[in-house]
């Protein structure tokens, strides 16, 4: 017996050090109350990057302008449904933060307050290559002139 794995995308904005999260409705189906980063199924015929803008433009009410692969993760939803999840850093946008399909979206600082594991190892993982890109700015400002 097969069992089939969805295709996911998952799109992780940052603010000052922050990550944008969704906290799912206490009567969604499936992971009621989670706290994820904000994404969805990719769609047939879709590729991951037109699918991650169609679900963020959906989600959020947002444009993306530009975004880079960070990581695959697997995981299995509340409803025993299995999904790879294709995560990218989105580095630009446009248009104005809303709720449209989650209870609430907001920014956190902390990861453990991520629901689910592969959602904290990419968090992980973009906070980290900031992190060192910012130390590697400061380090060229000096010893620049």
């Amino acid at each position: 017996m097969s069992h089939l794995i969805d295709e996911l995308v998952a799109g992780i904005l940052t603010r000052k050090g922050r990550f944008l999260v969704e906290r799912r409705r206490l009567d969604d189906e499936p992971n009621p109350g989670y706290v994820e980063i904000p994404g969805g199924h990719v769609d047939k015929g879709e590729s991951l990057k037109e699918a991650l803008r169609r679900e963020l433009r959906e989600e959020l009410g947002i444009r993306v302008r530009r975004m880079s692969f960070v990581l695959n993760g697997l995981a299995t939803a509340s409803n025993g449904e299995k999904g790879r999840i294709h995560y990218f850093h989105v580095t630009s946008w446009q248009g104005r933060i809303e709720a449209t399909e989650a209870e609430r979206v907001y920014w956190e600082s902390r990861i453990e307050r991520l629901s689910v594991p592969s959602d904290r190892r990419a968090v992980r993982r973009v906070l980290k290559s900031m992190l060192l890109v910012d130390e590697r700015s400061a380090m060229v400002r000096v010893e620049g002139p």
